[in-house]
């Protein structure tokens, strides 16, 4: 799966587990709303593991804005529990998630940043040889 959508299935997981709250994906704005999601890519590392496989490694920020303190840590613990229940997010393997104390934003908002550390395995193409086409057998 690509990263878009890889970053897309995270962003439906959230707002399936909190579906009062708006959600985004990648860009912030200047002026977030309470009671909000985003979700970025932070980072990407690729290990050989087979000849017919690679893990992929990705780290997401998942940022939560709230009017209080006392929402932000009930909304991301929460988050956590369910990402750890899930275990997975379609094929995306949950490796880790923790989060910050919330901090006061410039226009009065507290915000909590989440790390989710992410792995899935994806396959090499594999050479296609042609078919046999007819197999005799002679007789000495």
């Amino acid at each position: 799966m690509a990263l878009n959508d890889e970053i897309i299935a995270i962003e439906s997981f959230v707002k399936a587990q909190f579906p009062d709250a708006t959600t985004g994906k990648q860009t912030i704005p200047a002026v977030p709303k309470a009671n909000s999601f985003y979700v970025r890519f932070l980072s990407e590392e690729r290990e050989n593991e087979t000849r017919y496989h690679y893990r992929i490694d990705r780290e997401y920020q998942i940022v939560y804005f709230a009017q209080w303190p006392e929402q932000v840590m009930p909304k991301m613990d929460a988050l956590g529990r369910a990402l750890y229940q899930a275990d997975s997010i379609d094929y995306i393997r949950i490796e880790s998630f923790s989060f910050s104390q919330p901090v006061k934003t410039d226009n009065d908002l507290f915000v909590s940043i989440g790390i989710l550390a992410t792995s899935t395995r994806e396959s090499r193409d594999q050479t296609a040889y042609p078919k046999i086409n007819n197999v005799t057998v002679k007789q000495p």
